[in-house]
């Protein structure tokens, strides 16, 4: 069973503009309404596969928590089909 952790995140209004703009991409690509919270989870999983594919982590710890993070965040997947 998926548990949840609240996680305050402090934003600028040219941040939540941004996640706003995020969330109304991330809707059109999945041609269905998205959350907030699904569209920014949709971007950190982007940004782990960026991470594994486009750069090399030179440390091999932080690596293999990047690795780790983006598998385990796939394997557990309880927001649809909601990736960029």
């Amino acid at each position: 069973m998926p548990t949840r952790t609240d996680f305050l995140l402090r934003l600028t209004p040219q941040e939540l503009a941004g996640v706003v703009a995020l969330t109304a991409g991330v809707s059109g690509v999945n041609e269905a309404e998205v959350s907030q919270e699904d569209a920014v989870v949709a971007a950190i999983e982007f940004a782990l596969t960026r991470l594994i594919d486009d750069y090399e982590v030179p440390d091999p710890v932080a690596r293999s928590q990047v690795q780790t993070a983006r598998n385990d965040l796939r394997a557990g997947w309880v927001r649809g089909n909601c990736s960029l």
